[in-house]
């Protein structure tokens, strides 16, 4: 789906991203220049900071991806190399490993529903809304599904559709833009977790391992470095877009509220639905950023556990090697915003 806009990682195609990216742009410059005209109006403004604030972070979202799309690329291509039968030494290595892939497989199809039938829910809300009443007979509101700015006047009902089918693109770009950036999160994480797991496993094991210690312990290192490099990559391609997500979901979900309790005060309740659609959204893919981020400090904890136990006092020539990794495993591997916030159970209560 990402290839519909040219940010699939493992084939980009940047002449389709910078077509779609420069609609985008211009899209959120109109979304600006209406914010301007509703000054100072708050009503106005609150409407049109619902939709501002979200359409900028899936603007960022969007571009993070082309930004890192190189480094995003190298990623998957490396979880590739997970999917062949040599990556695994059992059988129990292949279920543990599949746990943590169906978990993925779940978060994905449950923020893949919540964000396209958000976008396709705010889009079609002018169509499913009663009309607003008139101050005459022959007056009529033309109502965009957006609060992008209109240079031009609509006047008649041609006027209006063609404007109308002129956002779709919109709902396309921004959608396919917000869902990749989910998706590959989530699969990612998801996979370096249950190599992680995997990887525990190992460790663990390195006690019955006698005189196959330090061979075995080698290809540990090895592969805890390759994991601790993807989920590196991860946490820095994803930063900046969480930040600014955390930022604007913060805000939105006050903005949302004060919305609902507007509608609900003007006894204008069946308009609500896109709101608690929105307002879910937001929520949740919060929560699956902190689900996340909490697997990834887990498995951490577990691999730097797992070295603690792996009886390197009887291997001398090993301390420094294990002392090492330990020392490594006091990093924290989870999702940040930023530098400012590492995202955990907590981020949802604080």
């Amino acid at each position: 789906i990402s290839k519909c806009i040219g940010v699939w990682p493992l084939e980009p195609n940047y002449y389709l991203f910078n077509i779609c990216f420069v609609y985008f742009t211009y899209i959120m410059i109109t979304e600006l220049i209406n914010l301007f005209y509703c000054l100072p109006n708050l009503k106005r403004v609150i409407n049109n900071l619902t939709e501002s604030l979200a359409f900028t972070h899936m603007y960022v979202r969007t571009l993070m991806l082309r930004v890192h799309i190189k480094k995003l690329g190298e990623i998957i291509s490396e979880c590739l190399k997970d999917y062949h039968v040599s990556a695994f030494r059992n059988s129990d290595e292949v279920q543990e490993f599949l746990m943590y892939v169906k978990k993925g497989k779940f978060f994905v199809k449950a923020a893949g529903i919540f964000v396209i039938s958000t976008a396709a829910s705010w889009y079609i809300r002018p169509i499913t809304s009663p009309s607003p009443p008139q101050n005459n007979e022959t007056s009529f509101t033309y109502v965009l599904p957006y609060k992008f700015h209109v240079f031009y006047k609509i006047s008649d009902y041609r006027t209006y559709v063609l404007t109308y089918l002129s956002h779709s693109p919109f709902v396309v770009i921004s959608g396919v833009g917000a869902v990749t950036s989910a998706w590959l999160l989530i699969i990612l994480s998801f996979h370096v977790t249950g190599k992680l797991s995997v990887l525990a496993s190992r460790i663990h094991a390195l006690k019955y391992k006698g005189v196959r210690f330090r061979s075995d312990l080698n290809e540990i290192i090895s592969e805890h470095s390759r994991l601790l490099a993807m989920g590196k990559g991860i946490k820095s391609s994803y930063a900046i877009a969480l930040l600014i997500y955390f930022i604007n979901g913060t805000i939105l979900l006050t903005i949302i509220g004060y919305q609902i309790l507007v509608t609900l005060i003007s006894g204008v309740s069946h308009n609500l639905m896109p709101y608690f659609v929105f307002i879910l959204t937001v929520y949740l893919v919060i929560s699956i950023f902190c689900i996340l981020s909490e697997h990834l400090l887990a498995q951490c904890n577990n691999v730097r556990d797992a070295f603690w136990t792996c009886g390197w006092y009887d291997h001398p020539n090993c301390m420094k090697d294990i002392a090492f990794c330990i020392n490594r495993g006091q990093k924290p591997l989870g999702l940040t915003a930023g530098n400012f916030l590492t995202f955990s159970n907590s981020t949802l209560t604080d």
